[in-house]
């Protein structure tokens, strides 16, 4: 832009000592063609102001890590509105290490620039545009570009192979207790209580009824697995941090799979306070990930071990599993 703007002032300058040296009619029109020349360069560009948007394009809304994350941002304009070296600069941060980075693009329409990241740390990456330009036709005004939506990629762990303890999958009834049964039905175990509205007929206990002299039912009685409470420490180096989420990652995964719904917990590491959320399909471990991926983690912190557990409404005893960067330990009940 700047060459270009020492070369209008060179040809501005031309133009006056033309006029200066030769006082024909000729010299004047050429001296105000140069002069009007910037004003209809930047009229030709201004229907378009606002037209052009530069987007943030993404592959996917996941990524693995050890695999270059690839941001692309195309550039739409209207057919007629010509747009000269249009440049933008980016800013990227991983939300999760609180690592950051910035890039200069050089863009075209239908040639979209591009943002490679070789390979990023576990976390939530965000990119932007912090600023897109572009200039009129003589290049000598730059002209803002309208920024589209930033993009945010959720950078997961590597997928491990890792061997879990067979009691934690279903079928298990190792901490179960028995708890009554939701519509009832046939079984072996039962409790006997009052009638109240409402229970259908087919569950009251005749023979006790006609001793007791009261209406008595009886509540059948299923085993019930013990809740699952995964934890973990919020804070550590970004290859800790890797191996951390790489293991709870597939203990989770694990566990979906054996159809044990389960939660995952951490510790605000500043304040300690803990964070709690339900797991019981792939949507709500992404979900989970989202939020811990948003949350930076300083190098140290307040462990989740720190204070007592949050134990999770519902039924029967509490299995705690706490991961570690290299494994899963078990944990209190």
């Amino acid at each position: 832009m700047w060459s270009r703007r020492i070369f209008y002032a060179l040809l501005l300058l031309g133009a006056v000592l033309f006029q200066i040296v030769f006082r024909f009619y000729l010299a004047t029109y050429l001296l105000v063609l140069v002069i009007l020349l910037p004003l209809l360069s930047l009229l030709l560009a201004l229907p378009g102001l606002g037209r052009a948007v530069l987007r943030v394009d993404l592959p996917s809304s996941t990524a693995v890590k050890g695999e270059p994350l690839r941001f692309t941002f195309p550039l739409s304009a209207p057919v007629l509105v010509p747009l000269l070296r249009p440049r933008a600069r980016v800013v990227w941060v991983n939300q999760l290490t609180g690592e950051t980075g910035s890039a200069k693009l050089d863009l075209a329409p239908g040639q979209p620039g591009v943002l490679t990241l070789p390979e990023p740390h576990c976390g939530r990456v965000v990119c932007r545009v912090e600023r897109a330009w572009r200039c009129d036709p003589l290049g000598l005004f730059p002209l803002p570009v309208k920024k589209g939506p930033e993009g945010a990629v959720l950078v997961l762990p590597t997928p491990l192979e890792v061997e879990h303890d067979p009691s934690l999958a279903g079928g298990h009834n190792q901490g179960a207790v028995l708890k009554p049964r939701p519509g009832g039905g046939p079984g072996e175990d039962y409790d006997l209580r009052e009638y109240r509205a409402g229970d259908p007929l087919r569950s009251v206990h005749w023979k006790l009824s006609s001793k007791w002299d009261e209406l008595v039912v009886r509540e059948t009685l299923e085993p019930q697995q013990a809740a699952i409470v995964v934890t973990y420490d919020h804070f550590g180096a970004p290859e800790v941090l890797d191996r951390t989420f790489a293991q709870l990652y597939a203990l989770s995964r694990w566990l979906l799979s054996q159809q044990r719904p389960h939660h995952i917990q951490w510790a605000a590491p500043l304040t300690g306070v803990p964070e709690d959320r339900a797991v019981d399909g792939e949507r709500s471990l992404l979900s989970c990930l989202e939020a811990a991926f948003s949350t930076p983690a300083p190098q140290s912190g307040r462990s989740i071990l720190d204070g007592a557990l949050k134990a999770p409404g519902g039924v029967g005893k509490v299995r705690h599993l706490h991961v570690t960067p290299d494994g899963v330990e078990g944990g209190r009940t």
